[in-house]
């Protein structure tokens, strides 16, 4: 294919213009590098996958992970180093919702599990009170299913000692020790639950869900960036 005529002298005219726009595109809006803030265990068990379509999708960008629990799980602290977060779903007073905007992914259960042979086991309803004196395990930093869980031990004076761990580690520790109980994202352990390495167990007391999120800088317009949140809207929406 040539251009014709016209269209020579159209490219002579736009040429340096649109030269000049991506190098200036480059040199300040830093448009395909994206810093991503989100939990370990969610990196590596949910958005491993739509990482991996991102890159296919963009071959030119670049995505730096950030785990480390000290920024994450202080995201509102630390909102101008990221330039998208996978987390819990923050109050509007926590972080910069000026600078953030928030897409909600939808709700996540956590349920109880125990050790196959537990004597927990053994009972059709699982009352707040069978737990007591259990060690529990509890994923870290606080959500809505945490704090609910935390507050009907301290109203019925349970003297749990509670121990703040990652779903994986939680789920092997379990897998060992029947003196224990843990509250584990479902989404995290959907295989191990499938292949009943636990007890997911039928408890008589609410643990509300947690809301996941999106949240993403308002003044990042690159195509990278929305690109990125497209895709995990699609391959992890909790509410389909």
């Amino acid at each position: 294919m040539e251009l014709t005529t016209a269209g020579k002298k159209l490219y002579e005219e736009i040429s340096t213009a649109v030269e000049k726009i991506v190098e200036t595109d480059k040199k300040y809006c830093l448009s395909n590098e994206i810093l991503l803030g989100t939990y370990a265990t969610m990196l590596s068990k949910v958005l491993s996958g739509s990482i991996a379509e991102f890159y296919l999708e963009n071959k030119n960008a670049k995505i730096t992970t950030i785990t480390d629990n000290s920024k994450v799980l202080n995201f509102p602290l630390n909102s101008a180093e990221l330039d998208i977060a996978v987390l819990r779903k923050y109050n509007e007073n926590e972080y910069d919702s000026s600078k953030y905007k928030y897409i909600s992914l939808g709700n996540i259960e956590f349920y109880m599990i125990a050790n196959n042979k537990s004597d927990l086991c053994k009972k059709k309803k699982i009352k707040i009170t069978d737990l007591k004196d259990k060690i529990m395990y509890i994923p870290r930093g606080d959500n809505n299913s945490t704090k609910a869980l935390k507050k009907m031990i301290e109203k019925f004076s349970l003297n749990n000692e509670i121990k703040r761990i990652d779903s994986v580690s939680m789920a092997q520790i379990v897998q060992k020790f029947d003196n224990c109980v843990g509250l584990a994202n479902s989404k995290y352990l959907e295989k191990e639950i499938e292949q009943n390495k636990f007890t997911v167990l039928d408890i008589d007391f609410k643990i509300p869900p947690t809301e996941m999120g999106i949240y993403y800088r308002k003044d990042n317009s690159s195509v990278v960036l929305k690109n990125l949140v497209k895709i995990i809207r699609k391959n992890f929406d909790y509410n389909k």
